[in-house]
Order: C-alpha cells, then sequence, then structure tokens
C-alpha cells in the first residue's frame, strides 16, 4: 500500500462534510482506470491544452508523480516545468520565480489592459448607491467575475478526452448569494476600485469620480453608515486553489467533490528535524456592507486578475475550503470596524495606488501579481500597516520589490500634500515594507516566529490530513 505521506492532499474521511469527497490523485486514477489511457497518454493530451489559460494552474496542482516534463509542454512553460519537476515549491523558490518572472515571460500584449486602467474603469458604474441596490447601472447586466458552474457538466469531445471523466469544475456546486447579488457586490468592488484611482488625478481636480457626493472609498462608506449601514471587515485565509475546482462522477449518480490545493514545503523544521509541509493559503481582505437584508460582499487583494483592489466576493460555496462558518476560513484578529475600518480604506487606496503604479510602468504581467507580492503579501502588508504585526506565512515580497516599491512611494508623496489621511497612509506602508518579515530563507528565531505564522495561517477546520497533522504536531 502506498505510503499516505506521498499524498500531500489525503483527505480524511472522517471529515464532516455535506457532499461527497474524493482526493486528487484517486480521482486521477480512477478516472484513468475508466478510459482505459496510460499516464503518460493522459499527460500529453493535457499538455496539448495548456493553451487554455483556465487550465494553466493543473501544472502547480498536479502530485509529483503526476508532474509533466519540460519537454512536454510549450516553450513558454518549460522553464517552469523544470523548476518544478522535482518536488514541491517552497518559499525560496516562489520568491526566486516571482522576481525573474518578468525577464522569464513576455511582457503583456499591447490590448491588454494595465492595473492601472482595470482600476480606474468607471463606463459601468451606478451614480449612487440607488443605482447600485437597483442594479439599473450602465452595464449592469454584465457577466460575473466567476460565473456559476453549470449543474451538469459540459461534455465535449475534447474536455472528454483530457478529463477521462474528471470535470474541471465542482458540478452542482452553488453561490451563498443570488446572481443579482453577486452582480451587486462586483459592480460595488468597482466603485471603491475607483474612487480609489481619484489618487492619480488632483483631488480637487474635474478628473475626479464621484458617488452620492464622494470621491473617496472611506467617505463614501462613511456615509454609508450614516445612513444607517453596517460595516466591516477582516483578514482571512483559506486552502488555495487559483479557482479551479474537480468533480467525478460517482457509481449509481451524482458527483464527488475533488478538494484541490497547492502543497509546499515550508523551510521548516519540526520536532524531529524533518522539514514541514503545508498547503499555499489565499488570502484577502474581506469586507462586508450590510443593511437590513441588503447583504454586500467584497474582497481586496493583489491577484491575479490584473490589479490590486477591490473584487466581488462571489466564489462558489465549497464546504471543504471557503465555509465562512465551519472552520475552513480562518479569521485573523478582530474585524475592523468605524474609524479603523475608514483608515484601512485609506490604506487600501494607497497600496493600490502604489502597486499599480509601478505594475504598469513596469508592464509587469497580471498586474505584478508576484512581482509585487501575492495574495497573502497584500493581506500581510494590511495587517502589518495597520497593527504593527504579521500573522500570515509565507510572505514572499522580494528585496529589491520592496526598494522598488519604496521609491514609488517617494515619487506619489508629493501628489498627497492636500491628502493629509493618506499622507499618514503612506507613512504606515512605509513602515510596513520596512518591518515585513520576508520567508524565503529562515533560522533561528526568525524561523520559530515563522512557525507561529504558519499555523496561524491554516484553517481551523480541514478535511485535508496535512492541516491537521500540521495542527497536531
Amino acid at each position: 500500500m502506498r505510503d499516505e505521506r506521498d499524498d500531500p492532499l489525503a483527505l480524511d474521511q472522517d471529515w464532516a462534510c455535506p457532499l461527497p469527497l474524493t482526493g486528487f490523485e484517486q480521482a486521477l486514477e480512477l478516472t484513468l482506470f475508466q478510459t482505459g489511457l496510460t499516464r503518460e497518454q493522459w499527460l500529453k493530451r493535457l499538455a496539448a491544452e495548456l493553451h487554455r489559460q483556465a487550465l494553466l494552474p493543473v501544472l502547480w496542482l498536479l502530485p509529483r508523480g503526476w508532474r509533466l516534463s519540460p519537454a512536454q509542454l510549450p516553450p513558454r512553460l518549460q522553464t517552469l516545468a523544470g523548476i518544478m519537476e522535482r518536488g514541491l515549491l517552497t518559499p525560496t523558490l516562489l520568491t526566486a520565480l516571482a522576481d525573474d518572472l518578468p525577464h522569464l515571460l513576455p511582457a503583456p500584449g499591447a490590448n491588454q489592459p494595465t492595473a492601472l486602467e482595470l482600476w480606474q474603469r468607471q463606463q459601468q458604474l451606478p451614480g449612487s448607491l440607488e443605482q447600485l441596490l437597483d442594479g439599473n447601472a450602465e452595464g449592469g447586466d454584465e457577466p460575473l467575475d466567476q460565473p456559476q458552474a453549470p449543474s451538469q457538466p459540459q461534455r465535449s469531445s475534447r474536455g472528454s478526452e483530457l478529463s477521462g471523466g474528471l470535470v474541471w469544475h465542482n458540478v452542482g456546486l452553488e453561490h451563498d448569494q443570488s446572481a443579482a447579488e453577486r452582480r451587486r457586490n462586483s459592480q460595488a468592488a468597482m466603485v471603491l476600485n475607483r474612487l480609489g484611482a481619484n489618487l492619480l488625478a488632483d483631488p480637487v481636480g474635474a478628473s475626479s469620480w464621484s458617488i452620492d457626493g464622494c470621491s473617496c472609498a472611506s467617505s463614501w462608506v462613511e456615509s454609508l453608515l450614516e445612513r444607517g449601514w453596517q460595516a466591516r471587515a477582516q483578514l482571512r485565509c483559506s486552502v488555495a486553489s487559483f479557482g479551479l475546482g474537480a468533480s467525478v462522477p460517482r457509481e449509481g449518480q451524482g458527483w464527488s467533490q475533488v478538494p484541490l490545493a497547492l502543497p509546499i514545503r515550508t523551510g521548516l523544521l519540526d520536532a524531529n528535524g524533518e522539514e514541514l509541509r503545508a498547503l499555499l493559503p489565499h488570502s484577502c481582505l474581506e469586507m462586508e456592507l450590510s443593511c437590513g437584508n441588503t447583504v454586500m460582499r467584497l474582497q481586496y487583494y493583489q491577484g491575479t486578475e490584473g490589479l490590486c483592489g477591490w473584487e466581488g466576493l462571489n466564489d462558489l460555496h465549497r464546504p471543504w475550503q471557503n465555509d465562512r462558518h465551519n472552520g475552513t476560513v480562518r479569521y485573523l484578529g478582530e474585524p475592523w470596524q468605524g474609524n479603523q475600518l475608514l483608515q484601512a480604506l485609506q490604506l487600501c487606496d494607497l497600496i493600490a495606488l502604489i502597486h499599480n503604479l509601478e505594475a504598469s510602468e513596469r508592464q509587469l504581467l497580471h498586474g505584478g501579481y508576484g512581482s509585487l507580492g501575492f495574495c497573502i503579501d497584500s493581506s500581510a502588508l494590511l495587517q502589518q500597516a495597520m497593527e504593527g504585526r504579521c500573522q500570515l506565512f509565507p510572505v514572499l515580497l522580494g528585496g529589491i520589490w520592496r526598494e522598488r516599491l519604496g521609491r514609488r512611494c517617494d515619487a506619489v508623496a508629493a501628489g498627497l500634500e492636500r491628502l493629509p489621511e493618506h499622507q499618514q497612509a503612506l507613512e504606515r506602508y512605509r513602515r510596513a515594507l520596512e518591518a515585513l518579515p520576508l520567508d524565503s530563507a529562515l533560522h533561528g528565531p526568525q524561523a520559530q516566529a515563522a512557525r507561529q505564522r504558519l499555523l496561524s495561517s491554516q484553517p481551523g477546520s480541514s478535511p485535508f490530513r496535512l492541516v491537521e497533522q500540521l495542527r497536531a504536531g
């Protein structure tokens, strides 16, 4: 019998879940047996489909025995495959990879919007809270950020050849909110981004955009509070799957969900001198705006969408990964409310300004995702700046990019002279850049502190045995 330690995505079959679950490696084996494909044939077909951007994260999630060799991949991906072929990723490798991505891959195409263009888009925005709530803003029928997975799989011949029965989405899952509510979340996120982008212009100039007479995110949220709304925000972590889901058919009827995650080596030792492994977290600042039965859910992070900023919190409800009540989402610290929340919103605007400027002027891929930090780094910066501490692991924002972001601070400082609140946010951000840990090479007291941050970044409850082993050890 294969040693379970060889499968870092092994599941605890006793973990309470309202849906049937199947481990990823077991799902791959089962679907191959059903089709008669060999592992090599399946990998060859997967390599042929990697022009589909949505499948690229599969490269990072495949178990070790299922890794594609560099020779099987398109030339643009061979360097990345060579890095991963021999084992799990580490913070050191992730930091080095993020630093080198602008050199390894070509710059974004001319037809791709820059981070600044995404941040300040306004052609489909509501002009008032009432328009936002009514859904009457121009573009109100735009598609959602993350379309709902169909209740039945889409059976194309090419998809069947690739999956062998494994479906690359979660069949039958639903969202916590309706389509209209999720569309409202996305619109509210665009409103906050556009308000933040007013920092690019003269704050009293004609080019400033406003909603309900407010021209910055903190003033608009403050106006909502004055109208009886409630607002709170809190940093959170959950297991990252890069938006991917998977399902396999069950014997008889129905579907079993396949939990996905990216295991990493941590660079930290356990009590026996063995290197600890963990699952890479996704992190963001979650904000909820509510009044009566109306609830808007938003998230702020440095993301793969191409910018640093706000997005609607519109994920599929995956009980094993992102349930806000069963422990699979880990909330850090206390919620930010009142004046503390308003200060956090000013800081979010300031970080987005600096990061999106840097990403756009340097033509960084995906709006600087990786080079300027991953989602966990933007959360770490927020916590360090707001609370003077960091509970997140791994922090991967490299030294040269911290230096560049520090210089960008100097460049934007003059434009904030008329905005004392944002000047204060700028100083908080500077201090956070200096104080934030870097987890690419840890030893001694730093390693001990990093282990505490590692544990605080893990879910309180998870079907992955690796999470429970880490918490127990």
